[in-house]
């Protein structure tokens, strides 16, 4: 064989090996790998899994859904025992700023309140809308005292200045500086207030025109002043409480009613300290809190008569723990009440410790004495000034730690 042959035939034999080589490597490492066929399934039956126990799923080509189910594309996973739908708030923020004397509007379907931010007043409706009662600004007003029937208030400031303004007709009166602690009467045609002279001789419960006009003495307050006050009862019988009755055992006070024309009502012993009224829509009632050693000195409410011989009469525990002001009379037999969630003791001795405790809401049954927790986990605010819709269905509060005015859905 000559040298030339064998060249040839050692070519040919390097092709050879080199295509079978290539072929060797697209076959293990190049080649499209082809899924085996299995067997067919039934739409919605994962293959290999064990039927569940129990009954079918929905009829009707419904989503399977519950804990374990198989989610569609795009959906977002549920965890199990976690609801789908998460139930709205009651809880709804109606101003953002400042607000503060929150009291019930005047046709009792929504509230009025003053903005120290801007020294404005405003009235929301049930429905949360706010409008201005005027444009006029009033800056650094210390405390507001509204009328019942008609928008006007008298105002007091840091420097003792007092004014009377009324918001429909403009008018504006500027009052002596000497009085203090407004009340107006259930018509707002009178308005009661202490006067405060230097000479304790000259200090006095008073009654005149809202513009101060045809003032009358109506009983001497002497050094006991700061034991007096001043609120006006719906029934128009009593303007004042004094907490001057004679000493009581047992912790227990007295405290005189005082009316217009000096009546001599009965006197009301309260099984504490601290008395603070609430009277009912129609006077008949006195819904009141005070605090006792048998209760740590937290506050508690009481409920009696309030009107002639019944004053005092029928006196009973409430139950609940908390101040008379954080309620709002739903009519004469059922209060709506913030209760603080957690009280230490001797708070009634420094509530303002506690102006920032969350607040429950309570509706109290007065005939049967039966107080029901009617607030959600989403009711977190202190509660300061609750107003009552006029049909029952909205409590609106000023929170007593930023000042904001919310409103609750209740049930």
């Amino acid at each position: 064989m000559s040298d030339r042959t064998k060249k040839i035939i050692f070519a040919i034999v390097f092709a050879i090996l080199s295509i079978a080589i290539g072929l060797g490597l697209w076959y293990f490492f190049f080649r499209p790998l082809v899924a085996p066929t299995g067997p067919t399934t039934a739409p919605g039956t994962p293959t290999g899994e064990l039927p569940s126990a129990g009954t079918g799923g929905p009829a009707g080509g419904a989503e399977p859904s519950g804990p374990g189910a198989l989610q569609p594309s795009g959906a977002v996973p549920i965890q199990p025992g976690v609801p789908t739908e998460v139930a709205p708030s009651r809880v709804t923020l109606i101003q953002d700023s400042v607000t503060q004397a929150v009291v019930p509007s005047k046709d009792g379907d929504g509230a009025r309140f003053y903005n120290p931010e801007d020294g404005r007043f405003y009235r929301v409706n049930a429905d949360g809308t706010v409008t201005a009662l005027a444009d006029k600004q009033f800056l650094n007003v210390k405390t507001v005292s509204w009328a019942n029937r008609d928008d006007q208030a008298i105002l007091e400031f840091p420097d003792g200045s007092n004014v009377f303004y009324n918001f429909d007709s403009k008018r504006q009166v500027t009052l002596p500086k000497h009085w203090r602690d407004f009340d107006f009467s259930p018509d707002d045609g009178q308005i009661a207030a202490k006067s405060v002279g230097l000479d304790p001789s000259n200090r006095f419960l008073i009654v005149s025109n809202p513009d101060g006009n045809e003032a009358k003495a109506v009983e001497s307050l002497g050094t006991n002043a700061d034991k007096v006050l001043v609120n006006w009862s719906p029934n128009n019988q009593v303007i004042a409480f004094s907490s001057t009755g004679n000493p009581q055992s047992e912790g227990a006070q007295e405290v005189l009613l005082i009316g217009e024309n000096r009546e001599n009502f009965k006197s009301l012993v309260v099984p504490g300290r601290g008395f603070l009224p609430n009277w009912s829509p129609t006077g008949r009632q006195i819904l009141y809190s005070v605090y006792h050693e048998r209760t740590q000195m937290k506050p508690s409410l009481w409920i009696s008569g309030g009107v002639g011989d019944q004053i005092g009469e029928d006196r009973r525990s409430i139950n609940l723990q908390t101040w008379a002001d954080k309620c709002a009379w739903k009519n004469e037999t059922q209060v709506i009440c913030g209760v603080p969630q957690t009280l230490d003791t001797g708070a009634g001795l420094a509530r303002d410790n506690f102006s920032g405790v969350p607040d429950d809401i309570f509706l109290v049954d007065l005939r049967t004495g039966v107080s029901t927790k009617i607030s959600t986990s989403d009711q977190t605010h202190p509660i300061r000034s609750p107003v009552l819709s006029d049909d029952g269905k909205k409590l609106m509060f000023s929170d007593a730690a930023n000042g904001r005015l919310y409103s609750y859905d209740l049930p």
